[in-house]
């Protein structure tokens, strides 16, 4: 997010018989800090006003104060250094001033005048109208059809559409449809392409479980019910003691640890989160296992995103790779994905990785496939299978398995089943094995009970138009 805050003090430019005040409306300038240039997006009226960064979908900037004095413009945020401010001209109807970074460099920026309605990234789409067209034939290996080759309902799938457009299910970034190994509905929204790499979040959690698949086929992981103690030597102390000694593979992939931990019930930025309390410490892991254990026995599910990271610390040990290139040799390079950011190595391990939405599907059809790409098998079929069946019931038709959700859904009175993984805000990947199906969408809806725009939308609409 671009950071920012903005210059307080009054420019004087002269007596106020010259001075025009600058008229409400709406203005767009382009700020260029290398190498990103950003779309700032100004909305000015008598009751409020508001900045926008659109890159490409709009986000809002939260400001102190926001304000224009006769002819000056002036917001703030106090929480940056970077500092703004600008003139209105009435012969050229602009706002021009200029924007200084927290590094203290200059960057000139020109506000002009804008229909909002043209803006891409402010709204899903600047048409009212969809026309459904087939997804493009690219070399990425994956194979795309008509919606009548597949017997798909397209007036559901229109409906789904125009539900995305209309804000019914708010901040969809991308959604795609693949039935029977065809990609066959491919969107975007908000100004978002297909080459657009996209953060998946804890999406990567299900790719992890993948590798684990990999490296226990092996021989590199002897089995599940090791004890994760002889893996995790820098924390011997703690992870090998008295209370968490007998802590197992099995239980770090299936969020039964039994360490006591609160992940799910607050927001990520509330400090009651536990992966909140522990990310502020200087080292995470020691956090964690600085928890009290409440249960031992390996039925107690507590959500955990610090199992992920512990499990790349377990396959890091035993394959002798690093995290990045295990990914890349083992799972990326198999399926032909190219284009990926793994991110940083914090403690030695990756976190969450970014891909495109296309490849996010790929890795669902991988998995509809038991474990095959182009004839060739990349995940074990036993581990796909033994991966995707719950290991325990979190709620009514809603399990989990070894980093991988479990889900029933209900349509026309008959039970649908599907695995699928998740990572907040709104990323998923399903797959609906007794329907050939496999969905992948992204999106930025940063609240605690997004799941339910991804549901309804498979419940309403996917899945009936699938029957």
């Amino acid at each position: 997010m671009l950071r920012m805050l903005v210059f307080l003090s009054l420019i004087i430019v002269g007596s106020n018989d010259f001075i025009t005040p600058v008229p409400t409306g709406d203005w767009l300038g382009i700020l260029y800090i290398r190498p990103i240039t950003y779309r700032v997006y100004l909305t000015h009226s008598a009751n409020a006003s508001r900045l926008f960064i659109l890159n490409p979908k709009a986000n809002e900037i939260p400001l102190d104060t926001l304000f224009f004095r006769n002819d000056s413009l002036y917001f703030s945020r106090g929480d940056f250094s970077s500092t703004f401010a600008g003139l209105y001209k009435k012969s050229t109807n602009t706002i021009h001033g200029y924007w200084t970074d927290d590094a203290h460099k200059k960057h000139l920026v020109t506000f002009q005048p804008v229909n909002p309605d043209t803006l891409t990234g402010l709204h899903p789409r600047n048409t009212n109208t969809y026309l459904w067209k087939k997804p493009a034939q690219q070399t990425d290996g994956l194979k795309t059809c008509d919606l009548q080759d597949q017997n798909i309902n397209r007036t559901l799938l229109d409906s789904l559409t125009y539900s995305i457009m209309r804000e019914k299910f708010p901040n969809i970034h991308s959604l795609l449809i693949a039935r029977n190994n065809f990609l066959l509905y491919e969107e975007y929204f908000y100004g978002w392409k297909a080459a657009d790499l996209w953060l998946i979040q804890s999406v990567t959690k299900s790719f992890t479980s993948a590798l684990t698949g990999i490296a226990l086929s092996r021989g590199e992981i002897k089995n599940l019910d090791e004890p994760i103690c002889s893996y995790l030597t820098k924390y011997k102390d703690k992870v090998c003691n008295a209370q968490n000694k007998d802590i197992t593979i099995r239980q770090l992939l299936t969020m039964r640890t039994g360490l006591e931990w609160n992940e799910l019930e607050f927001d990520y930025y509330d400090k009651r989160n536990s992966a909140y309390q522990c990310a502020e410490t200087p080292d995470p892991f020691d956090c964690l296992f600085s928890h009290r254990r409440i249960n031992t026995e390996g039925t107690v599910f507590a959500y955990n995103s610090l199992n992920h990271s512990m499990m790349n610390m377990i396959l890091r040990k035993s394959t002798g790779l690093r995290n990045p290139k295990e990914l890349t040799q083992r799972l990326l390079q198999p399926l032909g994905i190219e284009k990926v950011n793994p991110g940083g190595e914090g403690f030695g391990v990756i976190g969450d990785i970014s891909i495109t939405p296309r490849d996010m599907l790929k890795f669902g059809l991988l998995y509809l496939n038991d474990g095959q790409w182009n004839g060739q098998q990349v995940v074990p079929t036993t581990w796909v299978k033994e991966s995707t069946a719950a290991k325990i019931q979190i709620g009514p038709g809603e399990g989990y398995g070894y980093f991988w959700w479990i889900k029933q859904f209900m349509v026309n009175g008959k039970p649908v089943n599907c695995f699928y993984a998740w990572g907040y805000a709104g990323q998923y990947i399903f797959v609906v094995p007794d329907r050939q199906l496999v969905v992948a969408m992204t999106a930025t809806n940063w609240i605690m009970d997004e799941k339910k725009y991804a549901f309804d939308m498979m419940q309403e609409f996917v899945l009936p138009a699938c029957e």
